[in-house]
């Protein structure tokens, strides 16, 4: 039997977490993807605003990582497969050797989506991690939709969709 209290806080968390629609259905309340502006590896910058209207798929990684190495494959076919409906592939690196890695990484992997170099903040705002523990399994991506908000985050060792390409590709059509 719950408390008072215990049932105060539960309605509270309910009315915080959920929206009513039309229709009595309930959604959540959306996280908007927060801005960033990153150098890219050949020296150039991206900023977040400007893929608004996109479909964006983040791809934390580094070049080092053989899951990294098979999903970088796969999420180029799928940039290629995609891109003319509004997908738009980013990876972002957080190898400690910057663009010394990533060029050649992305010469042998033959990938042409954009790849910035990362830094902790960017993770800190995407990934929820702190500076206290900075680490996070990898890849580790984020999807997000023509809103500019986030619409789910898939973490190796976590979510299947980290590693498994086809129920990427689901979500990923989802919000086409």
């Amino acid at each position: 039997m719950l408390s008072k209290i215990q049932l105060i806080i539960l309605t509270l968390v309910s009315l915080v977490c959920f929206v009513p629609q039309a229709g009595g259905q309930q959604a959540t309340i959306t996280q908007p993807a927060p801005y960033f502006i990153l150098p890219t590896w050949d020296g150039n910058t991206l900023r977040s605003s400007s893929l608004k209207g996109k479909v964006v798929l983040l791809e934390f990684f580094q070049t080092w990582c053989p899951d990294c190495q098979k999903s970088g494959v796969e999420l180029e076919k799928l940039y290629n497969k995609y891109r003319e409906r509004g997908l738009v592939v980013v990876g972002i690196s957080h190898d400690k050797e910057k663009a010394t890695v990533v060029a050649p990484y992305l010469k042998k992997y033959g990938l042409t989506y954009p790849v910035l170099l990362g830094d902790l903040s960017v993770a800190v705002n995407y990934l929820g991690i702190t500076p206290q523990q900075p680490k996070f399994n990898i890849p580790y991506i984020v999807l997000i939709d023509r809103q500019g908000n986030i619409a789910g985050r898939f973490q190796e060792g976590h979510q299947k969709e980290a590693t498994d390409i086809q129920l990427l590709e689901e979500r990923i059509k989802k919000l086409l």
